[in-house]
């Protein structure tokens, strides 16, 4: 018993290390919008943009699952319209984020804009302001009772 004594005991669980949900949901969201600023400059010159992701692969010959890096394209979250005016989305997962009652997109009007404006976005993000917005998005489970 004299062991145990000697160890700092404490009432912290694994739940409570993990950083709060907003912070975990602004963290996923940032990310996605840096990507999508690379992509957007990658756009603009031309060229053509993806990230390096690790997924878990297993050889078909010696059932080994191996971690190997894998080229993913970034889908963009900004389009082009008729008119040439540039549209933008956020999306948090699959689903768009609504600004607005019935507003899910983003009038950037020129190319060169929808980089600061994700740019704002982010800063927006930081803030907490979008908040509420993406909690109502990042429900987790299926509403399906069985």
């Amino acid at each position: 018993m004299s062991i145990l004594i000697t160890l700092k005991l404490s009432d912290q669980t694994r739940a409570k290390s993990i950083a709060a949900p907003e912070v975990r949901r602004r963290a996923k969201l940032l990310t996605n919008i840096e990507r999508q600023v690379k992509a957007a400059g990658a756009a603009i010159k031309g060229e053509f943009y993806a990230f390096t992701d690790f997924r878990y692969v297993t050889d078909a010959e010696t059932g080994e699952r191996t971690r190997k890096g894998v080229s993913v394209k970034v889908k963009h979250w900004f389009w082009q319209d008729i008119a040439g005016k540039y549209f933008l989305c956020i999306k948090y997962g699959s689903k768009k984020l609504e600004f607005a009652k019935g507003k899910f997109a983003i009038e950037v009007g020129d190319q060169k804009n929808i980089i600061p404006t994700f740019e704002k976005i982010a800063e927006a993000v930081k803030a907490g302001e979008l908040d509420d917005i993406i909690a109502s998005v990042a429900k987790f489970g299926s509403s399906v009772k069985r």
